[in-house]
């Protein structure tokens, strides 16, 4: 569960270190679960533990790239956000029409969105467009430190 100070709430982002840590480019360039080519997105997790399954599942290998980095976000109480409960999922569809919705409307800069890995948990979708965007904290990104149990 993403944690909670008098700072804002923290999530995770584990990426590739050849890439900007906290950037929208993939999900712009290919799309994802929750949004289609097209919008820059920052796809995080509420907590490091998540943010290491959500990886495992996408490189789908039994090895991780050396390369990985993790970058903990803040994101300011004062930063609109929007959640969206599990029941309003039906199938990857209608992800992507949630999620195009949501960015298209700018209505908030952060959406809350259950996870398919651990459904007890969420990601976090972050508009890169949005106004409140630069008002998000992010962290020098740190080494990945994965258990190779794991793999």
């Amino acid at each position: 569960m993403a944690s909670r100070s008098k700072a804002g709430t923290s999530i995770y982002r584990i990426v590739s270190n050849q890439y900007p840590p906290f950037d929208g480019g993939g999900a712009y360039r290919w799309g994802s679960r929750w949004v289609g080519p097209g919008r820059l997105v920052v796809h995080a997790a509420s907590s490091y533990s998540l943010a290491i399954l959500e990886n495992l599942v996408h490189w789908q290998s039994n090895a991780l790239p050396p390369t990985l980095v993790c970058v903990v976000a803040t994101i300011p109480d004062s930063v609109k956000q929007s959640r969206m409960a599990p029941a309003d999922i039906h199938d990857d569809e209608s992800c992507r029409e949630i999620g195009n919705s949501w960015f298209d409307d700018a209505e908030t800069a952060v959406l809350w969105v259950p996870s398919v890995v651990s459904p007890y948990e969420e990601n976090v979708l972050i508009n890169q467009m949005h106004k409140d965007f630069s008002k998000i904290k992010v962290s020098e990104p740190i080494s990945t430190q994965i258990d190779q149990r794991l793999l």
